[in-house]
């Protein structure tokens, strides 16, 4: 499996697509380096490579092909990330230090350990080169925030950019889905009638989707007028939304509603008006839609969304009887590589025990900590409420959404992504206002300064 991917690799790097796209990412980088909403459009453009994959399991060998040329993207989408990452690291590299010394928050150094523990156990009793290259490729992960996304945090410009460029990545996708949408859409929706975008699975697909909902939110809410630029983010979010669905995944929903409670935690008022709007919405649609036709057409879907019961209970049984039996090191590998189940917390225990789980729960209480803290941070200052409130969203819904799927296990995956951004906006949030007090502490004569126009 390892091979087979620096196969890829190397065959998209010297094939005419690489040669191609390697010019035109060099041109890119070079435009980056004077301007920085580029440079996080390009880290959009990896977030959303890393999200590229195709559903396969014993029925499904070769899943239907896309339209050109979601299709050669898809087939590409991992070392097409690897490329997209390093003209990302590259660009990093060019970025001087700003006031902001340490940009990595610490949950991501307790990440870093399970996934060290992860790879011992893959180099020790499963695939050396496929550990090797798995530790590499997280590496690069945090190696390139390091030097790139956190490092730019270092104002109020860069900080929205950050939240634009996630919410961007939701962008090219839902344009994406709605362009292969245009000429067929069953190769979206060929597993069970539920949509998976360009994504391996609808779980994935819906992950993708809510994770990006406070961003969006953001969006909307600091443009205080209507024009253009607001409705677009409004139109945007409902395509999220309308695709969100489609997914037929509860734990996606899950991961929106949270989002969106602990978006408006303190705005009971603000949760009413939204949720006078969808009635209308809706009420507006269904006045043009027969409601009976929509919902005969995604009968299965509702279906699946309405339905009670825990569809997961034996595989989490299975995970927690493995680390009842192996607490100290997991069980033992079952082919080359680790694979994990639906919950984060329990696979981490069944496959690495108490070694790697300990530090994932650290990076679990990390993630709570700071959010208590952006807490406090917009209750001392009202002007931050949007800045916190989507960190704060965005941590509280990947958090969610890691009870019924595997989300924070990745090496270079979407959430994982997602996860670090997040942490590293709330860090920036935390930096701000600590050296706000510093500040203020040593001059007296400062008085009301608003931060977020720093």
């Amino acid at each position: 499996m390892a091979s087979d991917f620096i196969n890829k690799l190397l065959n998209l790097i010297f094939s005419p697509y690489g040669f191609l796209g390697i010019a035109l990412g060099m041109m890119l980088l070079e435009k980056a380096k004077t301007s920085r909403r580029l440079a996080w459009l390009l880290f959009s453009f990896c977030c959303y490579a890393a999200s590229l994959a195709k559903f396969q399991d014993e029925w499904v060998k070769e899943p239907p092909a896309l339209v050109f040329p979601l299709q050669q993207l898809r087939e590409l989408g991992r070392p097409l990330t690897i490329v997209i990452l390093a003209l990302v690291l590259l660009l990093g590299m060019e970025t001087k230090n700003g006031w902001r010394r340490v940009v990595i928050p610490q949950p991501i150094n307790y990440l870093v350990m399970f996934q060290a523990a992860i790879f011992l156990k893959v180099l020790f009793y499963g695939d050396m080169l496929f550990a090797l290259l798995a530790a590499m490729t997280f590496g690069a992960v945090v190696l390139m925030f390091k030097l790139g996304p956190s490092r730019w945090l270092q104002d109020e410009s860069n900080f929205h950019l950050g939240v634009w460029s996630l919410a961007m990545s939701g962008v090219i996708f839902g344009l994406a889905c709605t362009y292969q949408g245009i000429f067929n859409m069953y190769p979206m929706t060929f597993t069970q009638g539920r949509f998976l975008g360009t994504t391996g699975n609808p779980q994935h697909a819906a992950a993708f989707l809510a994770s990006t909902v406070p961003c969006f939110i953001f969006l909307i809410g600091r443009n205080k007028k209507w024009d253009w630029v607001k409705a677009f983010w409004i139109a945007m979010l409902l395509i999220i939304t309308y695709f969100l669905f489609l997914t037929g995944s509860r734990t996606g929903t899950l991961m929106a509603i949270t989002s969106i409670l602990f978006f408006y935690r303190n705005r009971s008022g603000t949760l009413l008006r939204l949720g006078f709007f969808a009635i209308v919405l809706l009420a507006i649609i269904f006045l043009f839609i027969n409601p009976t036709e929509v919902i005969n057409s995604n009968a299965q879907i509702s279906y699946r969304l309405l339905e009670g019961g825990n569809t997961r209970e034996g595989v989490w049984n299975a995970m927690w009887n493995s680390f009842i039996n192996y607490p100290i090191f997991g069980a033992p590998l079952n082919g080359e590589r680790v694979n994990f189940a639906e919950n984060t917390w329990l696979a981490a225990g069944a496959t690495t025990g108490i070694i790697g789980l300990i530090p994932l729960l650290m990076m679990g209480f990390g993630c709570l900590q700071m959010m208590f803290r952006l807490t406090k941070i917009s209750k001392k200052n009202p002007n931050y409420f949007l800045h916190t409130s989507t960190v704060i969203a965005g941590l509280a819904c990947l958090i969610s959404g890691s009870f019924s799927e595997a989300l924070l296990l990745g090496n270079m995956s979407f959430p994982v992504m997602a996860l670090i951004l997040y942490l590293s906006l709330g860090k920036y949030l935390i930096d701000v206002d600590y050296k706000h007090q510093k500040d203020y502490s040593s001059s007296p004569t400062i008085k009301n300064h608003d931060f977020t126009k720093t």
